[in-house]
């Protein structure tokens, strides 16, 4: 990982964090992306489904829909709360090799 593809964080997201304003679902697209894709093709289908089935199919579809997100952010939240656990255990891993004056051994 270089910096130029992963600059430093700004003051500005310095701040958000600080702030708490912050939030890891943020996130910027990149047109013609993968994700971008996949995110298209998602809604032209859903589109296309919605229009083939009853209002109560509709309805049926819309109760799978939610709770099919609020299971992705109860993944999602684990994910990134392992993720910054590792991160974490790593930074201790990288400071027990480093003579700093105030952590004591």
């Amino acid at each position: 990982m270089d910096r130029e593809s992963h600059p430093a964080p700004s003051a500005q997201q310095s701040e958000k964090v600080w702030y708490g304003n912050m939030r890891s679902t943020d996130r910027n697209f990149v047109p013609n992306s993968k994700v971008n894709k996949l995110l298209n093709s998602v809604g032209k289908n859903e589109q296309q489904l919605i229009g083939l089935l009853s209002k109560e199919e509709q309805t049926a579809f819309q109760e799978f829909k939610n709770v099919q997100d609020e299971l992705s952010g109860v993944n999602e939240y684990e994910l990134f709360t392992l993720g910054f656990r590792l991160g974490a255990w790593f930074m201790l891993e990288v400071m027990e090799g480093l003579d700093i004056p105030f952590i004591d051994e």
